[in-house]
């Protein structure tokens, strides 16, 4: 019941430490690197590297800014009062051609060879 409590009170900061491990877990990831490979970069121990992966670790600033220079990643991003952020997905969605004015209209065996042909890409 106590953790229950205390995950309620502190809920701002673990959802923001549940995303920056989730970003450390993607960067070792994509380096090829584990947990001992990190803390061995970061001066740290295993177990405290283990504290930053499961998403319960109040971070530091020092801490972050060392994690972001040793992963080659940005973990946090502070914007100016006038500046906005676009995410990749909204960035792709400007730069796809719009949709056709009219619907096509298709035969159903040609929607089904459509959808065999993206399924086996996926």
């Amino acid at each position: 019941m106590e953790k229950i409590v205390w995950r309620k009170a502190n809920k701002d900061w673990l959802r923001k430490s549940v995303d920056i491990a989730l970003r450390i877990m993607d960067a070792l990831d994509d380096l090829g690197w584990n947990k001992a490979r990190l803390a061995k970069e970061l001066g740290v121990s295993p177990q405290q590297v283990s504290k930053y992966v499961k998403g319960e670790e109040n971070f530091k600033l020092e801490t972050i800014c060392k994690l972001e220079k040793v992963l080659g990643i940005e973990l946090i991003t502070i914007l100016i009062s006038d500046q906005e952020v676009v995410s990749t997905q909204e960035t792709n969605m400007l730069s796809e051609p719009p949709a056709a004015e009219y619907p096509v209209k298709k035969s159903a065996k040609s929607l089904n060879n459509l959808m065999s042909q993206s399924n086996q890409t996926m």
